[in-house]
């Protein structure tokens, strides 16, 4: 009876194993179908998605932009032409982890270099009142994106999929700034783009929490708008470049 009870215990084990190491090779495929349609998806944003009304992303070439910025103490208005955008689709897939149990995905994304080069004239002034043009080059250089999200696939039946939640943590390890003509001076036009380097560096890393709670509260919402009543089959279609709208 003995031996007989601690065979049951040995093959439930064993089972249970089984089970378990099933569950974990299908948690890995789904993290495996992520990371292809991540890497599909840098494909596509080379032409973009007309279809959607967005265009090719990598680079992301915008040909005029208004600018207007300000404060009671500071102010800065002008246009911006010829920016371009890019390192939008040359991130590397650090982390990319799909929770099947807690329906949740955990990622990390590293950008080596996210940049912008752009022409640009603004008046600007602080108590006083300055008008510069010229050419600006702003980089981001190895920023991290990490974080997670809950999603919902609907009640049973539904195969309609929501996002319930999004967290995103953003890190920039450094920043570059090469801002033609804040001053006629070289060594004093080198030092105010230090400012704009320190300045973003600080805003990007010591706001991470605030910026997360703004992301979920902002982007969550109109990313289930438009998702709409589309499935997950749909939206890996439309990534792809295929799909209906």
């Amino acid at each position: 009876m003995k031996s007989l009870f601690l065979l049951a215990i040995i093959v439930t084990a064993s089972q249970g194993a089984q089970v378990v190491e099933r569950f974990d090779a299908h948690q890995r495929s789904v993290s495996s179908i992520i990371v292809d349609t991540l890497e599909a998806l840098k494909v596509q944003m080379v032409d973009g998605w007309e279809q959607y009304g967005i265009p090719p992303l990598a680079p992301l070439k915008i040909s005029h932009k208004d600018f207007n910025f300000g404060s009671d103490e500071m102010f800065a208005k002008g246009e911006f032409d010829d920016l371009e955008v890019n390192g939008l689709n040359e991130f590397e897939i650090k982390v990319m982890n799909a929770n099947l149990i807690t329906s949740r995905v955990t990622y990390e994304l590293l950008f080596a270099s996210l940049n912008v080069t752009t022409k640009y004239k603004a008046n600007m002034g602080a108590g006083y009142q300055l008008t510069r043009d010229g050419g600006a080059f702003l980089a981001l250089e190895n920023l991290k994106v990490f974080g997670s999200i809950k999603y919902s696939t609907g009640l049973a039946g539904s195969k309609i999929f929501r996002i319930k939640e999004i967290q995103v943590n953003i890190v920039v390890d450094k920043v570059v700034s090469n801002i033609e003509n804040l001053s006629k001076y070289r060594i004093l036009n080198r030092k105010l783009n230090e400012i704009v380097e320190e300045f973003i560096n600080i805003t990007i890393n010591e706001n991470t929490e605030l910026v997360a709670d703004w992301i979920d509260s902002t982007v969550t919402p109109i990313c289930n708008d438009l998702i709409g009543d589309r499935s997950i089959k749909d939206l890996l279609d439309i990534i792809n470049g295929g799909g209906s709208s």
